[in-house]
């Protein structure tokens, strides 16, 4: 049997809205007779195509946008597969993650470096030569939670479908739980574009904001006033808000670690290099493995982290574990509220969550950098 495509296009995507023109239009054109295009605005149009992708047989999933659009379709996808299935578990079909977004660290992982329609006509190049292309597998993470219950007359807050009006069911490759990590992306998103050049700003004023938490009022209060208010200005939200500690208890295969205030938590299921600049989860190099990151310190003892964050190299403290695990499990406290980011997709209102490994994605070889 032949293999058919199935392409989904994310038009709210960063360097979708840029480009302009009749997105759909050039990926159906790409595609040809080998596949089927759609276009989604929100969860519920997604299922009904990830649906519809199934039924036709599509056994090459393309998706046009970031890696937020690729761990909404994964999500989805993997939900949608099991419920056809009958099973818990269910293998998805093979996923290409083209370089539509920000950042694209999954694409960059797999070492695609086309965007869509260029990877559109390889694979369809390749199936009319009858070509069977090699494939590498990438772990992901499953991060299962509760919701908070919201108060009367609220809704809850967090970006769930409606499979998840009873918990929180997500697939991806790296989340930033709490602290300095999981801000980071907020602070991220106020900036157009995203990008490395964006990523290096928003570390540079991360490690000023530390440096000027730090400081004491005395030492301060010496600064010029000229500079003390540039100063205040220009680091503005980054010297208090980002460095707020995320209180909640986490567990690691099973054992509680000794403190509950995270400067930082994040855990990953691959090795990743986000922009160029920040290159984090070495464990998770290995297969099968997830990397959990947790810190409890000042801000001063985060920005002497900084240099490991973007070396990839270990975090050093008296609070800190850095290494491999199994399992993740994290509750908030009593009225608080945990907020992770999976893969730059931001979510809020999980008053606990787990985090374990999920299924292996194939991802065949197009577009590979030489």
């Amino acid at each position: 049997m032949a293999s058919l495509i199935g392409v989904v296009t994310n038009p709210n995507s960063g360097k979708n809205r840029k480009r302009g023109g009749d997105r759909k239009r050039a990926l159906e054109r790409a595609v040809g007779r080998h596949g089927i295009v759609r276009q989604t605005h929100d969860t519920q149009e997604l299922r009904a195509v990830l649906h519809e992708l199934f039924d036709a047989g599509c056994d090459h999933w393309v998706v046009d946008g970031g890696d937020g659009t690729l761990q909404w379709m994964l999500s989805e996808g993997y939900r949608v597969a099991c419920e056809r299935s009958g099973e818990g578990r269910a293998r998805l079909p093979r996923v290409v993650p083209a370089n539509g977004g920000s950042i694209d660290f999954v694409a960059h992982k797999a070492g695609i470096r086309g965007e869509a329609t260029e990877v559109l006509r390889q694979l369809v190049a390749a199936f009319e030569r009858g070509e069977v292309l090699e494939a590498i597998s990438l772990d992901t993470f499953r991060m299962r939670g509760r919701l908070c219950e919201p108060a009367a007359g609220e809704v809850s807050p967090v970006q769930a479908s409606p499979d998840e009006r009873l918990g929180f069911d997500r697939l991806g490759f790296a989340s930033a739980i709490g602290g300095v990590a999981q801000r980071f992306f907020e602070k991220l998103y106020e900036h157009k574009p995203v990008d490395s050049r964006t990523i290096v700003a928003v570390l540079g004023r991360s490690l000023g904001g530390a440096v000027v938490h730090s400081t004491p009022r005395p030492l301060r209060d010496l600064m010029p006033d000229a500079l003390r208010n540039y100063l205040s200005g220009y680091l503005s939200g980054y010297a208090d808000s980002l460095f707020t500690p995320t209180r909640a208890r986490v567990e690691l295969d099973g054992e509680p670690l000794a403190f509950d205030d995270f400067a930082s938590l994040q855990v990953g299921a691959i090795d990743i290099n986000l922009g160029g600049v920040v290159r984090t989860f070495r464990h998770a190099a290995t297969p099968g493995v997830l990397h959990a990151q947790a810190m409890s310190m000042p801000p001063w003892g985060v920005a002497a982290n900084i240099p490991n964050m973007v070396l990839g190299t270990p975090f050093w403290g008296r609070k800190v574990y850095d290494g491999p695990a199994r399992h993740l499990r994290a509750v908030a406290p009593p009225g608080a509220a945990l907020d992770p980011v999976i893969d730059g997709e931001l979510f809020f209102g999980l008053r606990e969550l787990t985090v374990e490994t999920g299924p292996r994605v194939e991802i065949p070889a197009v577009c590979r950098a030489s």
